[in-house]
């Protein structure tokens, strides 16, 4: 959520949507359901380069197929995204990637 100024800043330290307030007490790793307001299905907390942060994984728009064929075809597909590094992100807890394999797919 990008800040506009720094008095919406002030104010969002002050006055937190409850929303955010149960978001930010989420234990690390575990994915949980996203709210209704997020455009994601699920999310979870990692830790990157020090700092907490919040990736949401699977679009609430999208009709997923989960046949044993779609999904074959979809770990297949996606064990092959990498990052802006060039490394594969099928196996980096900190990619949405990981996180969609696991625990949308079952992989």
């Amino acid at each position: 959520m990008p800040l506009k100024s720094k008095k919406q800043a002030i104010y969002l330290k002050k006055n937190k949507p409850s929303v955010y307030k149960k978001l930010n007490k989420k234990p690390l790793y575990k994915p949980f359901n996203a709210p209704k307001s997020s455009k994601h299905k699920k999310k979870v907390y990692v830790m990157k380069k020090g700092k907490k942060k919040l990736i949401g994984f699977g679009l609430k728009g999208y009709k997923h197929n989960y046949s044993a064929k779609a999904r074959q075809n979809y770990l297949k597909r996606s064990a092959g995204i990498r990052n802006k590094s060039g490394k594969l992100t099928k196996n980096d807890k900190n990619s949405a990637n990981y996180w969609a394999r696991r625990v949308l797919w079952n992989a």
